[in-house]
């Protein structure tokens, strides 16, 4: 466990990983003790399955159960690679993901009551936190370079620090606006240093919002985190119908199972078909297109409300052509139109079987060039 620790730190984690790991492979170590288990070769699945027994025991919570249990298996099959075991022996062992907890989210109503009970860098950090979607660690390393405060009222901040490494978590830099709401906020603030908070810490901050959230009465008000008001600038996002790709970018995910919850929650065509249902009966509800995705899905299931006039000259010219003349019941003898300036002649045949293509009909009036030698 220990050469296998020594390999991941060697790959350069963040410093978060890397204390994650020493706590898995800590736990791992626990329960091979109190088994006696001292060789590789006697932990195979029965193994495995009782760790997972001993880690549900010790009532930690589900994704903590499945990050351990994911490590172990790492450290067997990193051994096996590396020719340390002759054999995987967790190889057909089965891990079903655990589901993340409900998290709190704030209301904008609650945003405002703590950003009105507090001040200074307190109250733009949480304003921040609450209106950019910023992570924790990326507003603690803000810098006053990486902020643009335009004349007309524009801004940006330029994400780029906030995890380990000298970057962000997800090792790429993005831009995000900065709400017209905190933009006083942030104008305000002094500068008296690099950082745009300094002073603020994880740590301090996370229980000054809880001591915040007890004093305003919010109802599970312990239940709250930092990470709650990033909850809450993908839930505006949502209700104020920002492009789902836009909201990633500015939250700093490829893609993210919260946002996909908010947005589905505040899907109007979802909830108008789920109201029709609640209806009874059967009810023709007409779907009006709003964009070009929307009346594509509907000319394929053939429920279109909007004609396709975008023919080609060649089909306008041949429509116009036979327009106003009746449908007739029988197979007529081709005629030739009188040819334009634009188009050559245009000679119209009735199709035959596939298999007497090669036929020259005595009753064709134009001569046809047999392929068939």
């Amino acid at each position: 466990m220990d050469a296998y620790f020594a390999f991941v730190k060697a790959k350069g984690v963040a410093r978060k990983t890397e204390w994650k790991y020493r706590a898995d492979l800590n736990k791992l170590k626990t329960f091979c003790g109190e088994q006696r288990i001292t060789l590789a070769l006697r932990f195979g699945r029965e193994a495995f399955y009782r760790y997972r027994e001993w880690l549900v025991k010790q009532e930690y919570q589900p994704k903590t159960v499945y990050a351990a249990l994911t490590v172990c298996k790492q450290v067997f099959k990193w051994g096996h690679a590396e020719g340390r075991l002759k054999e995987y022996r967790l190889i057909n062992t089965k891990l079903a993901e655990a589901k993340a907890k409900p998290q709190p989210c704030f209301t904008t109503e609650q945003v405002e009551k703590l950003i009105a009970a507090t001040t200074g860098v307190e109250q733009a950090v949480l304003g921040t936190l609450a209106y950019a979607g910023l992570r924790i660690g990326e507003a603690e390393q803000m810098l006053w370079q990486d902020v643009r405060l335009g004349e007309n009222g524009a801004g940006m901040f330029h994400i780029r620090l906030g995890g380990s490494n000298g970057t962000t978590k997800d090792k790429n830099a993005r831009f995000v606006p900065i709400h017209p709401r905190i933009r006083p906020l942030i104008a305000a603030l002094p500068r008296k240093g690099d950082l745009v908070f300094p002073g603020i810490h994880e740590r301090q901050l996370l229980l000054r919002v809880k001591e915040l959230c007890e004093q305003q009465k919010f109802p599970k008000a312990a239940e709250f985190k930092l990470h709650s008001f990033r909850h809450h600038f993908a839930s505006l996002c949502a209700n104020h119908a920002v492009a789902y790709r836009k909201a990633l970018s500015w939250l700093g995910h490829s893609d993210s199972s919260i946002l996909a919850l908010y947005y589905h929650l505040t899907d109007s065509d979802s909830q108008a078909a789920m109201e029709a249902l609640a209806g009874g009966g059967f009810r023709a509800v007409e779907l009006k297109p709003e964009s070009a995705a929307v009346e594509g899905n509907l000319r394929a299931m053939g429920e279109s409300k909007i004609e396709n006039v975008a023919q080609s000259t060649a089909e306008q010219y041949v429509t116009k052509l036979l327009g106003g003349e009746t449908e007739r019941g029988r197979f007529e003898l081709p005629r030739r139109f009188k040819p334009s300036t634009a188009f050559p002649v245009l000679l119209l045949q009735p199709l035959g079987h596939l298999s007497k293509m090669c036929r020259k009909p005595s009753w064709v009036a134009a001569p046809i060039r047999s392929r068939c030698g």
